[in-house]
């Protein structure tokens, strides 16, 4: 990467840092965001694509977090926050609406375009593995961690989360929408400790070993 894209990354990232400050959430704040960084360079290389938009469209893609609205929108409210800081940087216009796209529908079902699917891709991926265990407990803290009745009965819910083994049900579902190989092979083994730790989890409750379905369906949950 030369040394002016370089110079943009690192300001793009003072950036981003300033923006998090203002915000208290923690599943999807600074350490998230240099993880789907991490990520995208990942698939990068493996899709030989350039990764210098690749890698601010990361940076970017939560800063709508630190507005107040519904989940959902999240996409639309990053990319209204960073559309005019995209015009003071040195890129040409269509780098800046490529980012702008990708960052608007980051969230959605979409693929129609080559740095949304890598970002997308990059985003899920952080809801697979240890880490992704781990967030789906930190982002649904709020509820309980389980159905007494049901305990992480796995891959046969719609809707809302009402548990956090809802949340983790519906990021292991994830694995179905992701648009490149490359990040179906990093997703494998994350997927294989998920479905282990539901065992295990079930294992401890004392109702006995399941296997969590690999049919799971996709919940409304964040990324």
């Amino acid at each position: 990467m030369s040394t002016d894209k370089r110079a943009v990354v690192v300001a793009v990232e003072a950036w981003v840092r300033r923006m998090l400050d203002e915000r208290s959430e923690t599943a999807h704040g600074w350490l998230h965001i240099d993880r789907v960084r991490r990520n995208i360079l990942a698939l990068t290389r493996a899709e030989g694509m350039d990764p210098f938009l690749a890698e601010l469209a990361a940076l970017l893609h939560d800063v709508g977090r630190t507005q107040p609205g519904p989940e959902s929108e999240h996409g639309a409210r990053s990319e209204a926050l960073i559309a005019p800081f995209l015009a003071e940087l040195p890129l040409a216009e269509e780098e800046r609406e490529a980012i702008r796209f990708a960052v608007r529908w980051h969230n959605s079902g979409r693929a129609d375009s080559q740095l949304l699917c890598i970002l997308r891709d990059a985003d899920m991926l952080d809801g697979m593995g240890a880490i992704g265990i781990m967030r789906a407990f930190m982002s649904r803290s709020h509820l309980p961690p389980y159905d007494a009745d049901a305990p992480f009965e796995m891959g046969g819910k719609r809707g809302p989360a009402l548990y956090c083994s809802d949340q983790l049900d519906g990021q292991m579902a994830w694995y179905d929408w992701l648009n490149t190989e490359t990040a179906r092979q990093m997703a494998d083994d994350r997927i294989a400790l998920m479905r282990a730790f539901v065992v295990q989890a079930r294992n401890e409750i004392g109702i006995g070993p399941a296997s969590p379905s690999a049919e799971a369906v996709m919940l409304d949950t964040d990324h």
